[in-house]
């Protein structure tokens, strides 16, 4: 029903007021519009995620037919890898030698489909502030950037098609509000389903491996953060075998719906040469320390306070 009172919220809301009169109750739906495009279009596109030297390409589809909610993405630069989604579940496929390894996760956005539904509370925690319009991909496209209303988060500048509100540029900004990378279609089709049978991965005759999650067993060690920054909430908790890891991790993920943090929970005894301080690669900063028998280490595209307030803040218990 909240989903329903949403669509319907927004059908009845013409883009024209969102664009002419730009109060932060017109700019609140235009973000719903944007975050449901994702979900509810039909669309497929080429990418790119630019992030310092680096450039990734990838190739996504997207199918919505009111039965399913079907995704796929190839990442056609680096090492092969592709995810394909059905409704909530995301399957990541990755090549290894003679087999694929397959890690079925929860949780996990990709771009275009950045933005919470619905994006009120996207409302709460950042500015909206429109910054006019621009062509990409050869589509007239709205933006607007968000701006954080405290020091637990970074904005980011978001340009949308004007017609149907998919998100076609997404520009990750520093403390300083200075551009960092960007994730922006050089080509997108919009309004064609792709056929079902598109969404079949193409390691699906290879020799697979499945790899993932672990149950967390009743009588396991639970966590909690005590202080949270306003907004994240936690979406996962799950133990994981890590690449390079003898034992199982937690993992704990929190996000206020744009930003996401993830806590590493594992054995002192089991960590070969264990880090301890903050470092920090582009918006990417990691904490890490020492908790009782345990090393905890929490790494986000957040300012650094977040990730230290989250770590030295996470208690045994609920």
């Amino acid at each position: 029903m909240k989903w329903f009172l949403v669509a319907l919220w927004l059908a009845v809301s013409p883009l024209a007021s969102a664009a002419d009169n730009p109060s932060p109750q017109n700019w609140t739906a235009w973000l719903n519009r944007v975050a449901l495009a994702a979900q509810q279009l039909n669309y497929t596109g080429t990418f790119v995620y630019q992030h310092g030297a680096t450039v990734d390409v990838s190739r996504v589809a997207h199918r919505a037919d009111g039965a399913e909610e079907m995704g796929k993405i190839d990442v056609l630069s680096g090492s092969p890898h592709e995810y394909v989604s059905i409704n909530d579940q995301v399957f990541c496929y990755v090549p290894d030698g003679e087999h694929v390894k397959v890690e079925q996760r929860k949780h996990y956005k990709f771009f275009p489909a950045l933005l919470p539904v619905p994006a009120t509370a996207i409302a709460a925690h950042y500015t909206i502030k429109p910054i006019g319009r621009s062509t990409i991909a050869g589509r007239d496209c709205i933006g607007v950037i968000l701006e954080p209303k405290d020091d637990y988060r970074f904005g980011y500048q978001l340009w949308a098609d004007a017609a149907t509100g998919l998100l076609l540029k997404a520009v990750p900004l520093d403390a300083n509000s200075k551009p960092t990378g960007q994730f922006v279609f050089t080509q997108i089709e919009i309004g064609n389903a792709p056929e079902r049978g598109y969404f079949k991965s193409a390691y699906a005759g290879k020799k697979i491996v499945t790899v993932g999650n672990l149950p967390i067993g009743d009588n396991q060690v639970s966590w909690s953060v005590k202080q949270l920054p306003g907004g994240f909430n936690k979406v996962m908790e799950a133990n994981r075998l890590l690449p390079g890891k003898k034992t199982p991790v937690r993992q704990l993920v929190y996000s206020d719906g744009l930003a996401t943090v993830s806590l590493f929970i594992e054995p002192y005894a089991s960590v070969e040469n264990p880090m301890r301080g903050l470092s920090s690669q582009g918006l990417v900063n990691v904490y890490a320390r020492p908790l009782g028998k345990y090393q905890i280490t929490v790494l986000g595209e957040v300012p650094p306070n977040t990730v230290i307030q989250m770590a030295d803040s996470l208690k045994e218990g609920n």
